[in-house]
């Protein structure tokens, strides 16, 4: 079917506004209710079992646990929202690892990495205003949950294991 351009280019100029306002407005927070430190910490209790040991018996549940990281980061006050993202970020980068590609595990634990001045910011940052410790105090980034693929390099025998969460580098003897 063809439109005439006017129309088209009106269509799309709309279309453009309504997803830079929908943008616009999930970025300031939308409600200012939604990010304030006692949401936070309601949002962190609520997820606490799949910010610090999630069962994952079924491919659905890392996208639950996923989910309850994004739910959390959505109500994370300014002062950590990056760092949540960062977070989040870490997880979704995990849960796409192909433990047969060495690349994949490689971006995994380079993630990780990255991600661990923001793990140890959410993690202080929880416990100093909400009580709850995420993590069990040790860095989420560095701290693996449940592996779901590892490769070792045999010439410096270190082995490189994804999780649904992290990724962690350990030497090996």
């Amino acid at each position: 079917m063809n439109f005439p351009a006017a129309p088209r280019r009106a269509a799309a100029a709309a279309a453009t506004l309504a997803v830079g306002l929908a943008v616009s407005l999930s970025a300031c927070g939308g409600d200012p209710q939604q990010r304030s430190e006692s949401n936070y910490c309601v949002q962190v209790n609520a997820n606490l079992a799949d910010l610090n040991s999630p069962v994952l018996a079924l491919p659905a549940d890392i996208d639950r646990v996923i989910d309850a990281w994004r739910a959390v980061a959505r109500s994370a006050p300014l002062a950590i929202e990056a760092e949540w993202d960062t977070m989040v970020n870490n997880l979704e980068t995990a849960s796409t690892v192909d433990p047969a590609d060495a690349a994949s595990m490689q971006r995994v634990a380079d993630t990780a990495r990255r991600s661990e001045p923001a793990a140890n910011l959410v993690i202080t940052y929880t416990q100093q205003k909400c009580g709850a410790v995420i993590a069990s105090g040790a860095s989420a980034a560095t701290t693996p949950a449940t592996t779901v693929g590892a490769t070792t390099d045999t010439t410096t025998g270190t082995t490189t294991a994804a999780t649904t969460g992290t990724a962690a580098e350990t030497a090996q003897p």
